[in-house]
């Protein structure tokens, strides 16, 4: 092929795009999120009315370690990372997340300080969902809410379930009945 096979007329571009250059709609991103998975198109419209939508650069924090938890992220373009501090003081990276993770879910019900602080890896778009989006929800919608908080349980057991497997594959301690062995009480932390 030659250069005047690949070249296209400027003003007709964006007709012969690909898909794949299109950018998901905010629905079908939400669509995604497994919170979310059983609403109708039209509940996914209504949320994605109150959803928050923010983009940040890289090196930007998004999360503080030790903020009050408010609420969910889905990471929908970029990546970020997951910061702890070590006990020497320094930042140490000791994850990072992509499209289409979540991180905070929790907190959705739980407003414990956050643990890590989560910063931009590169120029990133999140959609954030907050507890008072949900309670509003829950109160002029209310099986709607359900069907969220539904799903947030079902999501919350299989995070939990996940973490329990990388501990015992760390070697933590647990007896077969599911039971903490030597001597550490599970409702103590």
């Amino acid at each position: 092929m030659n250069d005047a096979e690949h070249m296209i007329d400027p003003e007709w571009h964006n007709v012969f795009r690909e898909e794949s250059d299109a950018e998901e709609s905010l629905e079908d991103a939400l669509d995604r999120i497994p919170i979310f998975g059983l609403l109708s198109p039209e509940e996914l419209h209504l949320v994605s009315r109150i959803v928050h939508i923010r983009t940040f650069k890289a090196g930007e924090m998004i999360i503080r370690r030790g903020a009050e938890q408010s609420g969910l992220y889905l990471i929908r373009t970029g990546a970020v990372n997951i910061v702890r501090r070590t006990v020497d003081g320094e930042n140490e990276v000791v994850g990072t997340l992509h499209p289409p993770e979540l991180l905070g879910e929790f907190a959705l019900l739980d407003s414990t300080p956050r643990s890590s602080s989560i910063v931009a890896a590169q120029i990133s778009q999140v959609i954030g969902f907050f507890k008072p989006d949900l309670m509003d929800i829950l109160v002029t919608k209310p099986a709607l809410g359900c069907k969220i908080l539904l799903r947030l349980a079902e999501e919350m057991n299989h995070t939990l379930s996940k973490d329990y497997g990388r501990l015992q594959a760390a070697g933590f301690p647990f007896s077969q009945d599911g039971e903490q062995e030597v001597g550490i009480d599970p409702m103590a932390s």
